[in-house]
């Protein structure tokens, strides 16, 4: 038998997940080659007919496909998770672990960013001719997310109650608001344990029935993922500005340097120390999840896949994963706050504005507050970063500076984000005591 490219390149591996992950990983190399090889070509019909009518389809069937599993399974699977949990007693002390945790890891990369911010003073230098330009090419943008900015200061409270609350189940599954599925999973859940046992458990084979095919699903989805993969990195690269690149590198070159800093020291640490797991041996079978994060740029796009992985590659039993997983890819968002803070901050030194001790403060108390249900979607932490750069008096039109490299520091701020779901997982399944099969 011929071997294929993969095997070529990578060994043979024991399982056909490897075989799609190292397929995956190919897929994302020849993107990003073919990408950069489209930004030098510059913009022309052909490049542009290619971009939209291979390119973007293509990858916009892999996300809504994802997109599209993304409700039925966490509804099913976080409502089964309940009832498998046993009582409300049980869910408090998970979710207090969970949430506690993912706070810790939130606030360290905060600290991480606001040091080499700090430290590395990016934003010194910046010529005014930068900032004129960037106001220019990016003022229609700017104005409309400013005008999302200003809805987050309300959202907060009381506004939280009517984000968490649904009035309409059916129009906030369609708009895919995280907070309400899982309240309702939640609520739902409990019922479920509270009513006779022989209808609950009609219900809950239902449950694990939707469940189930949603995972078998999103097997379908990642056979198609290698060439999604290469099509969503072509569109994402072949897009990029390399000449705004050029002027902000020491911002980029601050904001990839925390993210490496959190994901290979934080993570590591506690992966190694905490988890007791090899590091070479988490990241190998966390790759489909990296890969998937780092392409689509979407912590909700990409959840059916980390659930997938948790349970095959790590052996984790589905009462943890469909309760950590979608708690996590809504509260816990450390690449999203670390980012936030060395943007805010970049663009106080760019325009001259000092922010002392109690504004940093602030600065660290609103991004941890706002970080919370983020939209898990590419872009979706730029409104709440304008917000908390308005409260301290930093020019929200400022945004314009990062627009250009935003969407390749949402990429590494997804990964970073679903690789602390991850962590969270398994680190509530270790203070769980659960025994995690080898895969």
């Amino acid at each position: 038998m011929t071997p294929s490219l993969a095997d070529i390149i990578i060994p043979p591996m024991k399982n056909e997940d490897q075989r799609v992950s190292a397929r995956i990983f190919i897929g994302l190399l020849v993107g990003a080659l073919i990408g950069v090889l489209f930004n030098l070509w510059g913009e022309n019909p052909t490049r542009e007919w290619i971009l939209d009518n291979i390119c973007a389809p293509v990858g916009t069937a892999f996300l809504r496909a994802l997109f599209m599993v993304v409700v039925p399974l966490v509804l099913s699977s976080l409502t089964l998770g309940v009832c498998n949990l046993g009582s409300g007693k049980n869910i408090g002390r998970l979710g207090g672990r969970l949430i506690g945790f993912y706070m810790a890891t939130v606030l360290v990369a905060i600290f991480i960013g606001q040091s080499l911010v700090l430290t590395i003073q990016p934003g010194a230098g910046i010529s005014e001719e930068l900032i004129e330009s960037s106001r220019d090419r990016f003022e229609s943008q700017v104005a409309g997310l400013k005008e999302r900015s200003a809805m987050v200061s309300d959202s907060l409270w009381p506004g939280i109650v009517e984000t968490i609350i649904p009035r309409n189940i059916v129009f906030e599954f369609a708009e895919t608001n995280m907070l309400s599925i899982i309240f309702v999973a939640v609520v739902f859940g409990l019922a479920l344990l509270s009513i006779d046992s022989h209808r609950a458990r009609a219900a809950q084979d239902v449950l694990g029935a939707i469940s189930e095919a949603s995972i078998k699903i999103v097997g379908w989805i990642m056979l198609f993922a290698p060439f999604a993969v290469a099509a969503l990195m072509i569109t994402a690269v072949s897009q990029f500005g390399f000449e705004v690149m050029g002027s902000v590198l020491m911002y980029i070159g601050v904001v990839v340097l925390g993210y490496l800093f959190h994901f290979f020291i934080t993570y590591g640490l506690l992966i190694r120390f905490l988890l007791r797991m090899p590091l070479k041996d988490f990241y190998r079978r966390a790759w489909p999840v990296i890969a998937t994060a780092f392409s689509t740029s979407s912590s909700n796009a990409t959840m059916p896949t980390t659930m997938r992985t948790l349970e095959k590659n790590f052996g984790l039993p589905k009462s943890i994963t469909t309760f950590s997983v979608p708690l996590g890819a809504t509260v816990n968002m450390d690449g999203t706050a670390l980012f936030e803070v060395v943007a805010a901050l970049f663009i106080a030194q760019v325009f001259g504005i000092h922010i002392g001790l109690m504004g940093q403060v602030t600065l660290v108390i609103l991004i941890l507050l706002t970080s919370v249900g983020v939209a898990g979607v590419p872009g979706g932490s730029v409104p709440i970063l304008m917000s908390a750069m308005a409260a301290l008096g930093i020019p929200p039109e400022g945004i314009a500076l990062v627009l250009g490299v935003d969407r390749l520091l949402d990429m590494g701020r997804t990964v970073v984000n679903v690789t602390g779901d991850l962590v969270g997982a398994l680190y509530l399944a270790r203070v769980e005591k659960i025994d995690l099969t080898e895969n």
